[in-house]
Formats: C-alpha cells, structure tokens, sequence
C-alpha cells in the first residue's frame, strides 16, 4: 500500500527525473476522495500547486502512479510557462473550446513521453480503462497512440 509519504516520494523522483524546472515549486500532493477522476490538480498560489490522488489509487503499482502524476505534472509546468504569455483570446479559447482543450491534452501527454515517462503514461492509461475510466479523444493520446509513439523510439 502507497501512504501519504511514498506518494511525496513518488512525486519529488519523477520531479527531479523528468520535470527539473518544477524542484523549487510548492507541490503538495495527498489522498483525496475523487468523484470522476483518479489525478486532479489545481493552483494554490503562484508559488504552488497540488495534486490529488483518488483513495482508490493507494494499491496500484508504482508505474501507475508515475504515469498520472507526470500527466498532472506537465499540466502544472505548461500552465507555469504559459501563463505569464497567454493571451486573453488563448485563455477563452481554452474555456470554451473543446477543440483548444484536446489540443492541450494531447500536447500534455506529448510532453509527458519526450519527458521519459510514456511506458508509465501507457500503464496509467490501461490502468484507467480497466478501472472504469474510459479515455475519450478529447482525453489525450489514445493507448494505441502512445504504443506507436513507445515503439517508434526503439
């Protein structure tokens, strides 16, 4: 069982692996009972963020993990980049575009395979699906993309 400190830890090597630009940031992270997803994140200050993991997420193995948080993890780094150069038409194309949104999603799991962390994206992803979670295109990559991706890289 993943507790609260093997999450932190779970979060400061995929940080410090994959997203070195985010090791000064604030990033909180915890159990938390989720609706309708497994990975949530969100803005504390400008200084920090957080990332919730759903209760149910505790037994999975750590690959999982590492998969949705890198996921929330180039959420939070490309919301750092780009806030300070959005646009307000980028910023309302973003609220009320599903197109801009998809878009977003697919470039975050871009991101989160250039970043090394497509195998644990692709186990996440099945994991999710198994779980009841299905991933639709405005989701991100599909499995079948990342697997193409992965198997290109070798």
């Amino acid at each position: 069982m993943l507790d609260a400190d093997n999450l932190g830890k779970i979060r400061d090597r995929v940080i410090k692996k994959g997203f070195p630009e985010l090791m000064d940031d604030d990033i909180q992270i915890e159990y938390s009972d989720l609706d309708d997803a497994l990975f949530e994140y969100g803005e504390l200050s400008e200084e920090g963020s957080y990332i919730e993991v759903d209760l149910s997420m505790k037994e999975t193995p750590e690959e999982v993990i590492e998969g949705g948080l890198a996921h929330e993890l180039s959420h939070i780094l490309t919301d750092k980049k780009e806030d300070k150069n959005l646009t307000l038409r980028e910023k309302l194309a973003y609220k009320f575009s599903a197109t801009y949104r998809t878009l977003d999603e697919r470039n975050t799991d871009l991101l989160v395979i250039i970043r090394g962390y497509g195998n644990q994206l692709l186990a996440f992803l099945k994991y999710a699906q198994e779980n009841g979670f299905p991933h639709y295109k405005e989701d991100g990559l599909s499995i079948r993309e990342i697997e193409t991706l992965l198997s290109a890289e070798k």
